[in-house]
């Protein structure tokens, strides 16, 4: 069994047990795991379009025009358009 049927399998469990999903947003991901430069730098976008304000935060930060911003290079969910650093 691979480690992905693995977790279906937990999660089906689960749902069977009646135990509810977990589901973080990034700032609290980012700080169960303080080392993980990929997690601030999420929970940093996350935070300066609204921390779950705006109904759509995937697009927002996709579509952030802040180009002065040191971490606009390597944003979450940039679909391409911008180079990595």
């Amino acid at each position: 069994m691979t480690p992905i049927e693995k977790a279906h399998l937990v999660n089906q469990e689960r749902r069977a047990a009646g135990i509810p999903r977990v589901t973080l947003d990034p700032i609290a991901k980012a700080a169960r795991n303080p080392r993980s430069l990929r997690l601030a730098i999420d929970a940093k976008c996350w935070d300066c379009i609204g921390a779950g304000a705006d109904p759509h935060p995937r697009g927002a930060i996709r579509e952030c025009a802040v180009r002065e911003c040191s971490l606009w290079p390597v944003r979450p969910y940039r679909g391409g358009d911008a180079p990595a650093a």
